[in-house]
């Protein structure tokens, strides 16, 4: 018997996004991964800035972030079962540099007497997300009407014509002032109460990555990080999410009497501070015991205020692990690396002091495993 019970609609979109998503950032570290090679390589001295190896080694990291649109639509067009290639074809549409040229001109832009909104997408997420997913029904719509005898001919014509012009109608424009509706809210909290919107941020990012609700603030973080070279604080809290889960999990392995408890609470600490990805330690220690979740949170907030008091940016995205850290350097603000490696170490600090002071008993069938 199936079940009556329909998710929250809030969910179904999260949901959506996260898979879509998903799968591209496997590259999007690769690309950010190469950015931190030019960044070393120019730092030490090894390669000039401005040579034709710089350039040729940051435009291959910048292509998968300036082309992000392409690879939303490909995954989201196996998400969403669309035809690949008419999704492809569609974006292009949105991506095309004659229309970038026509959006940079500042001419009034009309379409058969409809008003066409000049908005650039490359870097986009959710404009591409909203108009694949947009496309279920066009295609159903214009398979369902069109004469079986002309479906194979005329509907990728019709398929393609009606998708496009919907993104660059209405499905992008309503995507951007999405996306830049989310963005102009960070930067509104962070000119007016960046100590308290950081500290809280950095605080409820695990129950966020819980649900997949971070995706969306990814989103936005790499829409800043193409649109001007520069991410106002979302990846820094990311930075902090991943030492103070760190911390916690360090915490449970030394307070932890079960060997099974410490074996992972140890991998789990180990992973997040490496790499940055969080979901071990929240789905494998924290979120599970409670508490720990409590104390890592708490550790996160008291770094996020920092974060809020001296302002920290991200230049380059990638899994926010330690060794990624060069993501916030920049020879335009020299003093940022160290303040985000301060921001790391007061979360990872004060997420184990509080995680091994207060985290209390868990138990884990029947058996205390923390003293």
């Amino acid at each position: 018997m199936k079940s009556s019970k329909k998710k929250n609609p809030v969910s179904v979109c999260i949901d959506h996004v996260s898979s879509c998503m998903g799968p591209v950032i496997p590259v999007l570290i690769a690309g950010g991964l190469v950015k931190l090679l030019v960044v070393i390589l120019t730092m030490t001295g090894l390669m000039a800035e401005g040579t034709t190896t710089e350039i040729v080694l940051s435009l291959i990291g910048d292509a998968p972030l300036y082309f992000l649109p392409f690879l939303v639509a490909y995954s989201a067009s196996v998400h969403f079962h669309v035809n690949t290639v008419l999704a492809l074809a569609s974006v292009g549409a949105m991506m095309s540099p004659d229309f970038v040229e026509l959006v940079a001109s500042g001419k009034s832009l009309a379409f058969a007497g409809l008003p066409l909104v000049g908005a650039e997408y490359a870097y986009s997420t959710i404009p591409i997300i909203l108009l694949v997913a947009a496309m279920i029904y066009i295609e159903r719509a214009v398979h369902r009407l069109m004469p079986r005898v002309l479906d194979d001919i005329l509907s990728p014509l019709v398929i393609l014509l009606v998708s496009s012009l919907a993104g660059l109608l209405l499905i992008g424009p309503l995507g951007t002032l999405i996306g830049n509706l989310l963005s102009s809210g960070m930067a509104w909290l962070q000119v007016h109460s960046p100590v308290a919107a950081w500290a809280v941020f950095a605080a409820i990012l695990p129950l966020l990555v819980a649900t997949g609700m971070h995706w969306v603030f990814v989103a936005v973080a790499l829409a800043d990080l193409g649109a001007s070279g520069v991410d106002g604080g979302i990846m820094v809290s990311f930075f902090i999410l991943s030492l103070a889960q760190s911390g916690a999990c360090l915490a449970v392995f030394l307070r932890s009497k079960a060997a099974s408890v410490k074996k992972l609470a140890l991998s789990c600490a180990l992973t997040v501070f490496l790499t940055g990805v969080s979901e071990p330690p929240i789905f494998g220690i924290t979120l599970k015991y409670k508490k720990p979740l409590v104390t890592a949170m708490l550790g996160a907030a008291i770094a996020g205020a920092f974060q809020g008091l001296v302002t920290i940016h991200c230049y380059v995205y990638a899994f926010p692990g330690v060794p990624s850290c060069l993501m916030f350097s920049s020879a335009a603000e020299p003093g940022n690396l160290a303040k985000a490696m301060i921001a790391a170490a007061i979360a990872f600090g004060a997420a184990f002091l509080l995680t091994f002071l207060f985290a209390g008993k868990c138990e884990e069938t029947g058996d205390e495993i923390l003293d």
